[in-house]
């Protein structure tokens, strides 16, 4: 686990998956640890997706989108699939107002409206 005083990251490894939950604000102070984390994680023997569950973020400013787009290169290089689920309504509302909701690979499983 990886924590700051905004962001906590929760990685886990089950088969060929990799599982980051984040919870907190994904800003400009934060969003490096989940590019590091998930940077790390590529590097695990047999991984053949990431899932960040964002169900708990409760703030994305554009830094943090950033982020989302740059863990999404890195993972699309590695040639793995991401998947971003339980988008809380304003990741979700991001995604779509600038656009950039094609690049994740599945939709989104739970919205939840804080």
């Amino acid at each position: 686990m990886i924590g700051s005083a905004a962001l906590t990251l929760t990685t886990t490894f089950a088969l060929a998956t990799v599982h980051v939950v984040l919870a907190g604000d994904l800003a400009y102070d934060t969003a490096d640890a989940l590019l590091g984390e998930v940077t790390t994680a590529l590097g695990a023997d047999g991984v053949r997706e990431v899932r960040l569950d964002c169900a708990d973020v409760t703030f994305c400013d554009s830094y943090g989108l950033a982020t989302l787009l740059m863990v999404h290169r890195r993972v699309t290089e590695a040639d793995l699939v991401l998947h971003l689920e339980n988008r809380p309504a304003p990741i979700a509302r991001l995604l779509l107002r600038t656009n950039t909701h094609p690049h994740f690979a599945s939709p989104p499983v739970r919205v939840v409206d804080n």
